[in-house]
């Protein structure tokens, strides 16, 4: 049986758009994923602590 990778899809609350695997995404202490690439802002109190492509960041934090 053949094992199939899953594909990790997130919808940007923001800019409403799917989240690519090269947009620029931040993930902030409680691993919430902002979509930095349409210019979203973590919700206040909240601070980015990695920043990078979402293909990198979900397989780090996801």
């Amino acid at each position: 049986m053949r094992k199939e990778k899953e594909k990790i899809v997130m919808v940007c609350p923001f800019c409403e758009e799917e989240i690519q695997e090269t947009d620029h995404v931040g993930v902030t202490q409680i691993n919430s994923v902002v979509h930095l690439y349409c210019g979203a802002w973590p919700r206040p109190g909240e601070r980015i602590i990695n920043e990078g492509p979402f293909k990198k960041i979900a397989k780090k934090y996801l």
